[in-house]
């Protein structure tokens, strides 16, 4: 099988000094056959999108299972100025050096975006201030500058409160929200109240502020995980098993997803492959906990398969082992089988909590990849511009894929959390 990817960039780096350089891409054969490997680099200015540079790689051969740093044929010079921005993008095809396997597919790594800055700032001017003190030889006088205030720190005439009927009270007729029955005795509410939902007398409910109340959630589309989630489909991958866990205080509610003696098995949960068209405002989260990475691949977000193969259609994030290293993350888009990587990743550690998010901005016309570690802090981010798919045809569900091409039954993954927001107006 021919499977090669470009998945990461090695040149240039994030912040590059104003020299010549040359672009490198790591790109990864994790198939099984050994591929011939032909490309191209393409680098543009950040504010304006105008390509500054296009190269070919050079033409490389990559046996079966290992990884290839390959550069461009040419070197890039950055143009004035040196404090600038820029973003790289990659694409490569591979052809089988067996007779009997197809070319491969196009595949696209990027954007990755970096800076140009000035090799060294020099000395600070001369008498210049270390300081500037109020009333002082150095003090920065900023008379006339928009936006100055008499008191730099308080807008001029603010109140420091708002009280409802006062002079600083503040009228919100006419605002969206603003009319009756959406919001009730809020002005009383104090820091230990809760919401809840409540009745408004003509069918539907609002919500309103109350001492010791209990909090009614919604989940009309978030999933505390069991075997039994509606309207989630549960499925096994060629005997592969999904099982109940014991919950914690911070994790109630545990799947657990494992492969079986058969290779490439496991287990799935998502909604029915063609539920969603992206069309913007798209946002899925999945709590996770990561078993074994050995072997393993494990698939998030947007996807329309059923096993271990690349989706058709698809916005997610990826799990596998890349450039010999288990368990790395990395965001995909497919659209038709058209396929792009993001540049950079992360790689995952085994019985550790984590959140993924794969966001999708307003008009479909970039994703958003991230993760979160147990306490709500960004491990790690990147985006991708390319191959979204938004076509009529180019249906997706949403869910998580765990598979292990070994032939030992392992634990993969344990699920606590997943939810799926629509922030777009829907027909409802």
């Amino acid at each position: 099988m021919l499977i090669v990817r470009p998945t990461a960039y090695i040149v240039p780096i994030a912040e590059q000094e104003f020299a010549s350089l040359t672009p490198q891409v790591l790109i990864v054969n994790s198939g099984t056959v050994g591929a011939l490997v032909t490309g191209h680099v393409h680098i543009y200015r950040l504010s304006t999108g105008l390509r500054l540079y296009t190269s070919e790689l050079a033409v490389s051969t990559i046996p079966a299972g290992t990884s290839l740093a390959v550069s461009a044929l040419t070197p890039w010079s950055p143009p004035a100025p040196a404090d600038d921005d820029y973003f790289i993008m990659c694409d490569c095809t591979a052809t089988s050096t067996s007779p009997h396997e197809p070319p491969g597919a196009i595949e696209q790594l990027g954007p990755y975006s970096f800076d140009i800055k000035p090799i060294g700032m020099g000395p600070a001017p001369a008498a210049h201030g270390v300081t500037h003190e109020d009333g002082g030889s150095d003090e920065l006088d900023l008379t006339g500058l928009e936006g100055l205030l008499a008191d730099p720190q308080t807008p001029l005439g603010h109140h420091a409160s708002h009280e409802s009927g006062g002079s600083d009270e503040i009228d919100v007729t006419g605002l969206p929200g603003s009319g009756s029955g959406n919001i009730e005795d809020l002005p009383t509410a104090e820091m230990d109240d809760t919401l809840v939902l409540a009745p408004d007398g003509a069918g539907g409910v609002k919500f309103r502020a109350e001492a010791g109340g209990t909090v009614i959630p919604i989940f009309s589309h978030d999933f505390l995980f069991t075997t039994n989630g509606i309207p989630v489909q549960f499925a096994a991958i060629s005997s592969g098993t999904g099982t109940d866990q014991t919950g914690s205080a911070l994790h109630p509610g545990v799947m657990r997803l494992s492969s079986s003696t058969s290779a490439n098995s496991g287990y799935f949960t998502r909604s029915s492959r063609t539920a969603l068209l992206i069309a913007g405002g798209e946002e899925t989260h999945l709590i996770f906990r990561p078993q074994s990475l050995a072997n393993s691949l494990i698939r998030f977000g947007f996807l329309d398969i059923s096993d271990q193969t690349d989706p058709v259609d698809g916005a997610y994030i990826e799990m596998q082992q890349v450039g010999g290293v288990d368990g790395y993350i990395i965001g995909r888009t497919s659209n038709n089988s058209s396929r792009s990587s993001t540049g950079t990743g992360y790689t995952l550690t085994t019985n550790t909590w984590y959140r993924l998010k794969v966001s999708v901005n307003a008009d479909a016309s970039r994703v958003d990849y991230t993760l979160y570690d147990e306490a709500g802090s960004q491990l790690w981010t990147d985006y991708l511009t390319t191959n979204i798919p938004t076509s009529a045809g180019r249906e997706t569900g949403c869910g998580v894929i765990a598979t292990n091409s070994g032939t030992t039954a392992v634990a993969l993954i344990d699920l606590d959390f997943m939810k799926l927001d629509i922030t777009r107006t829907l027909n409802r």
